[in-house]
């Protein structure tokens, strides 16, 4: 039959718009870069000759400036550490926007955030060499983690940092900290926690608290007061960390019109003021903020906003105070208070202030207003080091990404060179002056070149892509709810699909022809809108081909409640996303409304059995809770069994495992003929790969060797699936989902396996549950009642939920990497990577993956199926479920992708929606393989022969 393989190539359609859809949408949301691991390294001035020569054998008396002007002139010698050095304090008021700084005198009735910090006016006015205040500009995204990360680093972080460790929350990039201690100095942490977790295991001494608690406006601050002044009276650290963080949380708890606010500026005053009055001489006292936070229109307090994490101006406009007893350098008009600078700027300028060359991946530029009085050699030393910095660093980003073209970075390199050699003919102040413009002039225009690429959102993009996904989810439901299904094998039998795919090769085919006449910029988004909008058009001509069908199903179209339900339930589940609670408390309201719509089927059924096996669902459902994993908000919560978070299973978590393998392995068996062999062969294998390897006496090398010959078993099997028996496809649909069980045991590990079988069973359950539904009349209407939109629901809620119910939840943080390597390690084999992918794909979204390769049962199961009907039904019913399921995790993507566009300024955007869009789309990308899967196994089962239907 030809309409056979056209449903499978609509399938193949639908997954292409949707994913290339998010595809779209991920480029402009999605902000990465590639992260290096170099580390900046500088020679000390002791070892250059007065030559100016690396281990020069002229020791002749000179004075350092002539000695530095001698190594000026040679261009190609390397970092010089810088011949002095400063103690800094870093004192970091989280939230600090700008205007929370500023003074006026005259203002009469200021608001609760104005007026707050005279101690910084004052202090400049009293002292106008030694203190300087700048607005210090931030980059998005603006939470408190990016910005730190710009802060130690000198460049300009993003939520996708792609690095040799993506799991880590470390930072992989060398930084001001880092440096500070490779020099031989010692750092002190006071605050946030958030800096133990980015770079651990640096500090002489740290007293960090937990950052979260928003709500808790004192905590942290009094905690670091306690310790602020101490520490100030000893002399054994070079740089002082120190976060407060009360005026970020009374931003996000009231807004920064309140009481509250007014309260922790005051506070932030006295501590200033104090801090000031102790500060020692040879320390440097930098104020920051790292990010501000959003403005309120309204003068009532009840009213106003305080987050950040988008690029509005009052969330990137924060302060930069400075202070030092023996003054800064700089002239009148680099004195002037409101001038803006860059955040990137402060690494290489700290990195300075401590005798040390910039970090590697920094794109800063020096603030020489707020370093002090140094000789003119002795600038054109740092202005020198930062020069050769940078053009490393162009030189090696060339070498390990493409997202810059090559003949623009080598302009940039070219003119970085050139600066370095000019510094060496400088020679009076006002040369200097010129210098440091042109030097600066080019370090913003190599800024601004990557920030094109690292930081700014491309709405357009994330637009067009909301539109093509929007229209996708639209036009497809209209086929599956509006089109009688009657018609269908008629529809897929025309020329539809092949016409839309023609269409779609054709608009692919003039897309690289006006990318290679230079016509087309952007290859991939050109393809991707052009066929989006071409399939619509097609899809839309169908439907108006078919619109009297439509129309007519709609009216006479009435449904049960248990189907309203489970529609509303799903989109419900949807629309909600823009919480950042639900997201968090998700899986247990997933549970909910699965268990609900199962129930409300039961109910309709109305008899014992359905109701028994409803209770047991129910029963298998509370079992998975046990398993369920806890994210950093929810605080402590229990998860049941030893090393479910470690993956170390302990001996009680070994025996269930292996007893659930062996129960599912047993009962399987008897019912899937001559494939249970290699079911059973697949399980012993899988089962003596956990126990050979268990415990500090198990053997890790057989360990792995077991289970490289389940994974062969079950390839093989796989592959076995496709030859044909004739005795139709719910079979072979059994064994896949057997099979796909299986591998998820084996990828989940001995303490979670258990949480697979509970799947397995619970979905079992639902299908016999399923198979129970009737209507009267002949058994075409009961199919109708089977494949209706609640069924594909339902099933796409268990699929969601068992995502949770195998101990996972949507952080990137938490992600256990081992499931790669229980085979042994895969990057020693010439296609590892293949492998290393397709083996976490399988742990985070199997549970997707095995129900929508299972979908097509919930038509073939039990004796009133799809199977007792003749083949043009069976494709039918298939094709319509598949698609219905495809729709339910599409809509969720929509949901994800839309809440994303709308909180890019939240706080919690990076920590919660951004990962929980990533995560969606993996799951989405999984149910929509395993559709294929499922229906293109039932197409090829299904025989050739058209009977009457």
């Amino acid at each position: 039959m030809k309409e056979k393989w056209n449903f499978i190539l609509y399938l193949v359609w639908f997954s292409y718009l949707t994913l290339s859809a998010v595809l779209m949408f991920g480029q402009g949301f999605l902000l990465s870069r590639k992260t290096l691991n170099d580390v900046s390294e500088c020679v000390p001035l002791e070892n250059f000759g007065c030559d100016g020569r690396l281990n020069s054998s002229e020791k002749f008396s000179c004075t350092e400036s002539s000695k530095i002007q001698r190594i000026l002139a040679y261009s190609s010698s390397p970092i010089v550490c810088a011949a002095k050095s400063h103690r800094v304090l870093f004192v970091l008021v989280d939230a600090l926007r700008y205007d929370f700084t500023e003074y006026n005198k005259d203002n009469e009735n200021p608001l609760y955030y104005q007026n707050r910090l005279p101690i910084i006016q004052k202090t400049i006015e009293r002292y106008p060499e030694r203190a300087r205040i700048f607005r210090f500009m931030a980059d998005p995204p603006t939470t408190t983690l990016q910005r730190i990360k710009a802060l130690v680093t000198g460049s300009l972080p993003t939520f996708v940092d792609i690095s040799s460790n993506f799991a880590a929350i470390e930072i992989q990039e060398d930084n001001v900290i880092d440096q500070n201690v490779k020099g031989g100095g010692e750092a002190i942490l006071l605050g946030d926690d958030t800096w133990m977790r980015l770079i651990p295991g640096r500090w002489l001494r740290s007293h960090a608290l937990y950052s979260f608690h928003t709500w808790d406006l004192d905590t942290v601050d009094n905690e670091v007061d306690s310790k602020i002044y101490e520490e100030l009276k000893r002399n054994d650290w070079d740089l002082l960390v120190a976060h407060y963080l009360g005026v970020d949380h009374a931003g996000h708890r009231y807004g920064p019109n309140h009481p509250e606010m007014a309260r922790k500026l005051s506070e932030t005053n006295v501590r200033l003021k104090k801090i000031i009055e102790s500060l020692p001489s040879d320390v440097i006292l930098y104020v920051v903020g790292d990010h501000g936070m959003t403005e309120t229109d309204s003068q009532e307090w009840k009213n106003s906003e305080g987050d950040h994490g988008g690029e509005s101006k009052a969330e990137r406009t924060a302060a930069l105070f400075a202070y030092h007893s023996s003054g800064f350098s700089g002239d009148e008009a680099e004195r002037i208070s409101g001038k803006e600078v860059q955040q990137t700027d402060l690494a290489p300028t700290l990195s300075a202030a401590l005798g040390r060359p910039p970090p590697a991946p920094s794109l800063g530029n020096l603030l020489f207003p707020i370093l002090p009085n140094m000789p003119v050699a002795h600038t054109l030393l740092h202005l020198s080091n930062n020069l050769k910095q940078v053009t490393q660093y162009l030189v090696r980003y060339g070498e390990e990404s493409q997202q810059i073209s090559l003949d623009r970075l080598a302009q940039l390199i070219n003119a970085t060179r050139d600066h370095i050699e000019k510094g060496a003919t400088v020679e009076t102040e006002d040369e200097l002056k010129l210098y440091i413009s042109n030097v600066r002039a080019l370090m913003e225009n190599i800024r601004s070149i990557f920030r094109e690429v690292w930081v700014e959102f491309d709405s357009l993009s994330m637009l067009r892509a909301l539109l093509l996904l929007l229209l996708t989810v639209f036009f497809n439901w209209i086929i599956t709810e509006g089109i009688p299904a009657e018609r269908i094998p008629h529809v897929f039998a025309s020329s539809f699909v092949p016409s839309g795919l023609i269409s779609m090769a054709v608009c692919v085919g003039i897309c690289y022809t006006g990318h290679y006449l230079e016509i087309v910029d952007d290859v991939g988004h050109a393809i991707i809108l052009s066929t989006g909008l071409i399939s619509g058009a097609i899809t839309c001509v169908l439907v108006i081909m078919h619109w009297d069908g439509i129309t007519q199903r709609w009216y006479e179209g009435r449904s049960q409640f248990y189907e309203r339900f489970a529609r509303a339930a799903l989109f419900a589940s949807a629309a909600i996303l823009v919480s950042n609670s639900y997201i968090i408390e998700e899986g247990a309201t997933l549970s909910f409304l699965s268990l609900t719509v199962l129930g409300l089927m039961a109910w309709n059924i109305g008899n014992i059995k359905s109701l028994v096996l409803w209770a047991g669902f129910g029963a298998v459902m509370a079992l998975t809770r046990s398993y369920r994993g806890c994210r950093e908000e929810q605080g402590d919560c229990w998860t049941a069994g030893e090393g479910v978070a470690t993956g170390n299973a302990s001996r009680a978590a070994l025996v269930i495992a292996l007893g659930s393998v062996a129960a599912v392995v047993a009962i399987s068996r008897r019912h899937v003929e001559w494939r249970g062999y290699g079911i059973v062969i697949a399980g012993i294998f899988s089962c003596a790969h956990w126990a050979v390897g268990w415990g500090s006496l198990g053997s890790p090398s057989r360990s792995k060797m077991l289970a490289r010959g389940a994974w062969l078993v079950i390839v093989t099997m796989f592959v076995l699936l496709w030859r044909r028996d004739g005795k139709g496809a719910t079979l072979p649909l059994v064994v896949s989902g057997l099979l796909f069980y299986l591998a998820n045991t084996l990828v989940l590990g001995a303490s979670l396996a258990p949480t697979a079988g509970l799947a397995l069973f619970s979905g079992f359950l639902a299908l016999n549950i399923v198979s129970m539904l009737k209507t009267e009349g002949s058994i075409k209407f009961s199919l109708t009642t089977r494949c209706n939109s609640s069924m594909a629901c339902l099933w796409a809620l268990l699929a969601s939920y068992n995502f949770y119910g195998t101990g996972h939840h949507a952080t990137l943080s938490n992600v256990r990497w081992a499931a790669v390597f229980h085979a042994g390690d895969p990057h020693y084999t010439s296609f590892g990577n293949i492998i290393s992918v397709a083996l976490m794909f399988i742990y985070l979204f199997g549970m997707p993956l095995l129900f929508g390769a299972t979908v097509p049962l919930l038509a073939l199961w039990g004796r009133n199926g799809a199977s007792t009907l003749g083949p043009r039904t069976q494709l039918a019913a298939v094709f319509s479920l598949c698609l219905k399921f495809a729709l339910c995790f599409a809509i969720r993507v929509f949901a994800c992708a839309l809440s994303a566009t709308i909180h890019c300024r939240h706080l919690m955007i990076w920590g919660v929606f951004t990962p929980k869009l990533m995560f969606e789309v993996g799951s989405c990308t999984a149910a929509l393989l395993g559709t294929l899967i499922g229906a293109t196994l039932t197409a090829w089962h299904i025989p050739n022969q058209t009977r009457s239907s």
